[in-house]
């Protein structure tokens, strides 16, 4: 760890990180689920002997499965956020876990501004497009989790959840032949899937519905 001349700390580049560091993150991540308590204090140890932000990121996981949801997503999204800590790739996906985490607590909002900012980063990352799609559908904002969807699968046409998702948002929007034919793709590329068979059962119920008016 350095400092900058503005009084900054500055974490070195992943690569210039030992390898017995990577390995050690492993170990604490998997660690979280035999014994999330112990992992959380093993981290804390970690990250007060110098274990940058692979400890703190491991802290931040331990947090979670110990039921600090909140402070979690507040860590790793802060993470995210700090230019000079990891690669672009990594603060993205740090920004993506908050998110999630951020879903989990119920706020929405939360999760949808740290998703855009990992997307401000990396604008082809799946997992926080998807995230976002989510948070959108938290809001009832269907027709921009569409949006976000149409542009997942462009680029991932087999993508099952985006398929699922879309096909849920294009219901609740009222376009139930699109709605039809996303949750058959997906079916086909995933026939087992029981999230998807019940979205399809919902679309079933909503043309129905639709038809008896």
């Amino acid at each position: 760890m350095t400092h900058s001349a503005w009084g900054q700390t500055v974490e070195p580049p992943a690569d210039s990180a030992p390898v017995d560091f990577n390995a050690r993150h492993e170990i604490c991540l998997k660690a979280i689920t035999v014994d999330a308590d112990t992992a959380y204090e093993d981290a804390l140890i970690w990250k007060g002997d110098g274990g940058g932000y692979r400890a703190r990121h491991c802290l931040a996981m331990a947090l979670f499965a110990v039921g600090h949801k909140d402070e979690a997503a507040y860590r790793l999204e802060n993470m995210g956020a700090e230019i000079r800590t990891g690669t672009p790739s990594m603060r993205a996906d740090w920004l993506t876990e908050s998110a999630d985490f951020w879903l989990a607590t119920g706020d929405a909002r939360a999760a949808y501004r740290a998703s855009t900012s990992a997307l401000d980063i990396v604008p082809d990352h799946l997992d926080a497009r998807l995230t976002r799609a989510r948070s959108y559908a938290k809001l009832e904002r269907w027709d921009y989790a569409e949006i976000d969807l149409s542009s997942t699968l462009m680029q991932h046409p087999r993508n099952v959840k985006a398929l699922r998702y879309r096909a849920d948002a294009r219901r609740r929007l009222g376009k139930l032949s699109l709605a039809t034919e996303d949750i058959e793709k997906a079916l086909t590329f995933d026939p087992m899937s029981v999230e998807t068979a019940l979205v399809r059962g919902e679309i079933r119920e909503a043309i129905r519905l639709a038809a008896q008016e």
